[in-house]
């Protein structure tokens, strides 16, 4: 395929402007429907947290006029309300996965859909469509250029311009002459490396927000006739030029319409890098096997980008911590299923865990790497005191589609997210409003209710 014959870039703005919401998959919207509570809860749950308070003090000082809100009683310009409640919906690292693309599409594509929908008076319906819009062309652009890419750029950073620019798009209603500007205008502003990491830094939640508030203004820009790239992607000087490190396949944008992968992404079900989470379903099985009995040897068998994203060994905060496949396996198979408090500072530096995360042998597998991104597989082998050796394996980590979470699951996860931070029946208010989001006329309500009775824990 060439440029002549054929254009992702144009494919990309031509699917926004056409689809419909009667066009999507019920089993599509139902997803997204669960992904859209499960983002709420992840959101509700960063804003109460300490690391929401620098976004909160500067997007007070530079805010314009009140457009839409976000989460912990703010109302902001519809720009920074995206920018707050992307940040805040990745803070927890609990919001979705995407495996293809291996990046995080409800927290940059959602939050542009809820502030102009509050923008402009748009429904439920409205934001399930225009989110949906966002994370075909997102998690489409992510998967051309995975799994090269990833090893320097933050993924959901770089390709969630797009995705966030789609789903402004749709809610402004713009043609597909002004989607193809919005859409190459949030190339020039890709960005996302992933240098943080060896300093444990707070990088991650600007790369969210700032993805999801810059999509929506290139579509605000797009509106006014502010004209962009119109082969942002494939151009000699475009995205793929600059950003995919690897030979492009275009086929990924020819089945628009055709396959939904909205409906595909992944749940995170435990508070940390989506790398570690196979290791910790295989640390739940060994310390099922184990049965109280101490481990004296402990090989961890995982993949690459595994090893490049949650590397870190010998962690001593609560970001380093959530970085490593070893510290949350040794975790689990001490103390079980991590939760949030898991993850504090002092529980990081717990001579027990430290003892046997520094004991757990880490090797590169190669059946176990061929499967990413498809699968991220884990297996673990370990021997017990008394010599007997423990074998678990897992390839589909809990929250994967193949083993999704229900709604009741999401519900549970919900409920634990926000816990103590809003009362019960807010809770339960909002569950009742994700089930039947597409009827949903006001989506102010939901930023109403939390605001009511919201807690900080801090």
């Amino acid at each position: 395929m060439n440029q002549e014959t054929f254009s992702p870039s144009r494919a990309c703005s031509e699917f926004v402007a056409s689809v419909r919401f009667e066009d999507i998959p019920s089993q599509v919207v139902d997803a997204m429907k669960r992904d859209t509570l499960d983002w709420i809860g992840c959101a509700i749950g960063g804003a109460a947290d300490p690391s929401s308070q620098p976004v909160k003090r500067v997007t007070d000082t530079l805010s314009g006029k009140a457009q839409a809100s976000a989460f912990d009683n703010h109302d902001l310009d519809c720009v920074h309300a995206a920018m707050s409640n992307a940040y805040y919906g990745h803070i927890l690292e609990m919001d979705d996965v995407d495996r293809d693309s291996i990046s995080h599409p409800a927290t940059v594509n959602i939050p542009p859909a809820f502030a102009l929908a509050q923008m402009t008076g748009k429904s439920g319906r409205e934001i399930l469509t225009s989110s949906i819009c966002g994370f075909e062309v997102m998690l489409r652009i992510g998967a051309a250029v995975t799994p090269e890419h990833y090893k320097i750029f933050h993924t959901t950073a770089t390709t969630g311009v797009f995705g966030a620019a789609m789903s402004a798009g749709k809610m402004l209603g713009l043609d597909s002459t002004r989607l193809a500007w919005a859409l190459g205008n949030a190339g020039t502003m890709a960005a996302g490396l992933w240098q943080f990491l060896p300093d444990g830094a707070m990088s991650k939640f600007l790369h969210t927000g700032a993805a999801a508030g810059n999509g929506v203004l290139v579509a605000l820009l797009a509106q006014e006739n502010f004209s962009g790239a119109s082969h942002i992607l494939e151009g000699k000087q475009g995205f793929f030029a600059g950003y995919a490190r690897q030979n492009v396949d275009e086929k990924l944008f020819t089945d628009f319409g055709e396959r939904w992968r909205a409906g595909t992404v992944s749940f995170k079900p435990y508070p940390c890098c989506r790398h570690t989470h196979s290791a910790i379903d295989a640390a739940a099985e060994i310390r099922r096997q184990a049965a109280g009995r101490e481990l004296t040897s402990v090989k961890l068998y995982t993949y690459n980008t595994a090893k490049q994203v949650a590397g870190n060994r010998a962690p001593k905060t609560m970001r380093q911590a959530k970085f490593s496949v070893a510290w949350c396996a040794a975790s689990t198979m001490l103390y079980g299923i991590p939760t949030e408090a898991s993850f504090q500072d002092e529980r990081v530096n717990e001579a027990k865990v430290a003892e046997l995360e520094s004991r757990i042998e880490m090797v590169i597998d190669d059946e176990i790497n061929a499967c990413v991104p498809r699968n991220w597989p884990c297996r673990i082998e370990a021997v017990t005191t008394d010599g007997e050796k423990l074998v678990a394996q897992v390839w589909d980590p809990k929250g994967d589609p193949e083993n999704t979470l229900s709604w009741d699951g999401v519900e549970t996860k919900f409920r634990m997210l926000t816990d103590g931070i809003i009362p019960v029946h807010t809770q339960d208010e909002l569950m009742v409003m994700a089930r039947d989001f597409e009827n949903l006329k006001n989506p102010a309500r939901i930023f109403e209710v939390v605001n009511a009775d919201f807690k900080r824990r801090y």
